[in-house]
This record gives C-alpha cells, structure tokens and sequence, in this order.
C-alpha cells in the first residue's frame, strides 16, 4: 500500500490520523440476506447530484461488496484490487482517475485499522452493519430468552407430577433447573436423565429447609 494511495482515497499525510475500525475481522453478517439502505440519505447526498452516473454505478458496487468483505463493511485499500472486484472490471487506470475526482467511486471513504492492515471505510455503511449487529443481538436475546421460557414451562409441568407444590413457585422452578443444568455441565453431558430431576427437587427441598425461599409479602 503506498503512501500515494492513502492520500488519494483518504486525503490522510500521516498514518497515524488512521482510526481503529469498529469490528473485528471475524465478525459476520453472512446470515442476513438485506441490509439497510438509507435511501432519503442518498437521495439528498452530494454524491448523488454532483457524481457521474459512472461514479455513482462504481460508489454502489463498492457499498454492496463491502458487506461480503473482512470484516464486514470494509473494502481493501488496493485501488487496483478493488477495480477487479467490481463488475465488469474497471481497467486500474481508469479508476484511479476517477477516484481523483471529487465525487469519484469512493467518495466518502477513509482509512481505517483493522489489527495490523489498513483498509477503507465508509461512515454510513458502518453505522448500518453495526445497527444489523445489534438488531441481531436483540434477536438472539429473544430467541434464548423464548427458549428458557419454554424450557422452563415444560420444567414446571414434569414439577408437578413429583411435587406439585414446587411447580407453583417460579422461584423453585429456576432454582431446579440450574441444579439440572449445573449436574449435567458437571459431568460433561448433553442429555438430561430422570435422576437429574429427582436430584435436583431434593436439592430444592434441601434449599427450601434452610429458608432460601423466603415466604413473600403479598401486599
């Protein structure tokens, strides 16, 4: 990567300006088939007005190739390898003299580290792969969390047909299950057996004798 082109796509004079890229190189998106598009964004952009149809076709290329790069919303600071990537390939010469206009093909891009490389970002592509990041978080969470509650439910029922007083406190539910959980991680096992069960309601019955569930106030 040469110093002629940090300059031509990040107008930077020193390395060190180069701030850290948000994700980590094994982050990926590979299971979201769409991504945000901030069309109102676009539509009102410079880039929009003011670049050639040529450059604006390139710019898009780039947004969407970007998502399938390492990490994901990054492209490779190589003018010469990014021209390849665009289809149909862009003759090298030709695109670093579009890349020198003002409202060229990567326009609004910077330099940024990830580890030990630099490659190129684009501030409106990072802010929609960290927000599908999040959402996907988000949907994880729901996901174990719907998972436990049904886990749990099915807890209560097998509950009651050994002791159906247990089964109507939530707290004693939770307390079993872990106690489950916790004898299978301990012997480094996948399934749960009946003993698990059995043991587990006595080790809430042990529980219950020492005062760990605490009678509530219903007012």
């Amino acid at each position: 990567m040469s110093g002629q082109g940090l300059q031509v796509v990040g107008g930077f004079q020193d390395v060190s300006e180069i701030g850290e890229y948000p994700l980590g190189p094994d982050e990926r998106l590979d299971s979201h088939s769409f991504l945000a598009w901030e069309f109102r964004r676009w539509m009102s952009s410079d880039m929009r007005w003011n670049g050639t149809h040529e450059c604006k076709s390139m710019f898009f290329e780039c947004v969407n190739l970007s998502y399938s790069e390492t990490p994901v919303g990054t492209l490779p600071n190589d003018l010469g390898r990014i021209s390849r990537m665009i289809q149909p390939n862009v003759e090298k010469g030709t695109f670093e003299q579009l890349c020198k206009l003002k409202f060229g093909p990567l326009h609004g891009w910077q330099l940024c580290r990830v580890d030990d490389q630099i490659r190129l970002m684009h501030p409106v592509v990072t802010r929609i792969v960290l927000s599908a990041f999040a959402s996907r978080a988000k949907a994880s969470a729901a996901n174990e969390a719907a998972s436990y509650k049904r886990k749990l439910d099915r807890l209560t029922e097998e509950i009651a047909q050994v002791h159906p007083a247990f089964a109507g406190d939530p707290r004693k539910v939770r307390f079993i299950c872990k106690s489950i959980d916790d004898r299978i991680s301990a012997r480094g096992g996948s399934r749960r057996t009946g003993q698990d069960l059995h043991a587990a309601i006595q080790d809430c019955i042990r529980a219950d004798r020492e005062g760990k569930f605490p009678q509530r106030s219903d007012h």
